[in-house]
């Protein structure tokens, strides 16, 4: 029993549990961080910002991360195209622990400083990107039926004998 909880394979369920549940913290925390990028502090802003902080093609970089954030957020709550997504959360994140938080503690700072946020959003998008989002999603749900649908059209081909 011990080995089982400790070493055991998890229940595909549960590993399905915990990717809609990793899916929707991290759905969650980009669109506010994406709200403010695009509604509060504004996309104009964040140009400016970005070009201070040293961020190549911040004209591109500004509106990319703020709409990435945004509504790649909202897209990945329903489990749709999690991976594609995921992989421009990891661009983001990366960016901002190279250009923004290069050298911060973990630790949140009392400047509010710190690279702790962008490392975990960034770890957490790598294994979105790796592991896809789940059985609870429109991903799982559309590859269901576009195989099954592809092997009923196999189904349908005349056989050469």
């Amino acid at each position: 029993m011990i080995t089982r909880v400790l070493a055991g394979d998890t229940h595909p369920v549960a590993t399905d549990v915990g990717l809609l549940i990793l899916r929707l913290a991290v759905a969650a925390v980009f669109i506010a961080h994406g709200w403010g990028d695009v509604f509060e502090a504004g996309v104009s802003n964040n140009i400016q910002n970005y070009g201070d902080a040293g961020i190549p093609l911040p004209a591109l970089a500004a509106p990319f991360a703020a709409y990435v954030q945004l509504l790649g957020g909202l897209v990945i709550v329903f489990g749709a195209l999690t991976r594609p997504l995921s992989a421009g959360f990891v661009v983001v994140m990366t960016g901002a622990l190279l250009f923004v938080h290069r050298g911060e503690s973990l630790v949140m700072g009392q400047d509010g400083s710190g690279s702790g946020y962008a490392f975990i959003m960034c770890a957490s998008s790598i294994l979105l990107l790796f592991a896809g989002p789940g059985r609870f999603s429109l991903d799982r749900l559309f590859a269901d039926r576009w195989s099954h649908s592809g092997s009923q059209a196999q189904n349908r081909q005349p056989r050469h004998t």
